[in-house]
């Protein structure tokens, strides 16, 4: 499948309820050289429950997208 952003691709790998596995949501940090760790370490402003359920538009908030 061809996307149109990088967002994209991700939310389309999100569950129905806009989540994302935990392996999933490992490997988008780690492509951008973060853990699942640095999350709980500085939310960045996202919502903490958002974030714990891994939530993939929360995810690409914090990375900054």
């Amino acid at each position: 499948m061809t996307y149109l952003t990088f967002e994209d691709s991700v939310l389309d790998h999100a569950d129905e309820r806009g989540c994302l596995s935990y392996g999933d949501a490992q490997a988008l940090l780690s492509q951008h050289g973060f853990t699942v760790a640095d999350l709980y370490a500085d939310n960045h402003g996202v919502s903490w429950v958002h974030l714990d359920e891994r939530n993939a538009q929360a995810l690409l908030n914090w990375l900054g997208y």
